[in-house]
Order: structure tokens, then sequence, then C-alpha cells
């Protein structure tokens, strides 16, 4: 068996059960079997799987980055130096400014932003590609 992609999901707080196994079946649908998946509480917990797992894919939720712009930046730019090779996925739920929020998170290193609803189907697809999988 192939060893299977590091996907580690960062949110705001702890996942609860009902949310992981939904995300997990649709991960499923979307990619079967390609996927190992993990999920960071908060920005302490996610530096230490970046650290541990160096995961292909990281996935910053919505929640977390609530707050402000420049926390979500920070939290990119961190990732990206602990390490370099993780494909950033930055899901940003709704904002004012898209564009100008889409291009301040990718000079920062995140390989695509997305703003809600996000189609499942172009951000697989987009996993594939920034892993070189298509």
């Amino acid at each position: 068996m192939e060893r299977k992609i590091k996907l580690l999901s960062i949110g705001k707080k702890k996942a609860k059960t009902e949310n992981s196994n939904n995300w997990a079946k649709t991960v499923e649908r979307y990619a079967p079997d390609m996927y190992e998946l993990f999920y960071a509480a908060g920005e302490k917990n996610a530096m230490k799987y970046v650290a541990e797992l160096h995961p292909e894919i990281v996935l910053i939720l919505p929640s977390i980055l609530q707050s402000d712009l420049q926390d979500g930046l920070k939290l990119v730019k961190e990732i990206k130096k602990l390490h370099p090779l993780a494909a950033v996925f930055v899901n940003l739920g709704m904002v004012d400014d898209e564009q100008e929020t889409f291009d301040a998170y990718k000079a920062c290193g995140a390989y695509k932003c997305y703003s809600s609803p996000v189609s499942m189907d172009a951000m697989f697809h987009d996993m594939y590609v920034a892993l070189n999988l298509e």
C-alpha cells in the first residue's frame, strides 16, 4: 500500500466528533484512500503538528482566521517557515475585499485561498495540482 498524503486541518477549537466524521467522509468521497487526516486546534498545536508531521497539505479553516488578517498572515508565514514544502490552503469564509485578502495570503506563501461557499470539487482538484498528481 502506498503512503497516504498527510492533510492537516487547522481550526480554532477541538473538532467535534460529528464534524470530524463528516470531513473524513467528504475527503473519502472526493479522494478515496489518498489522505491521512490530522486536525490541530489553535496556533500552538498547529505549529507542533507541522513540525512533527511535515504534512504535504495544510488547510486553514475560517474559525482560526476570524480575528485579524495579520494573525492569519503570520500563521501562514510560520507554517511555511517550519515546512516550506507544505501546500497551504486557506479557507477564509466570507471576506470584504476578497482579491486583496487572497493576494496578501499568497504573498505570505499560501498556495490557494477560498471564500465561502467552497467548492469541494475545485479544492480537491487544486490539492492534486499542488502535489503534481495531475
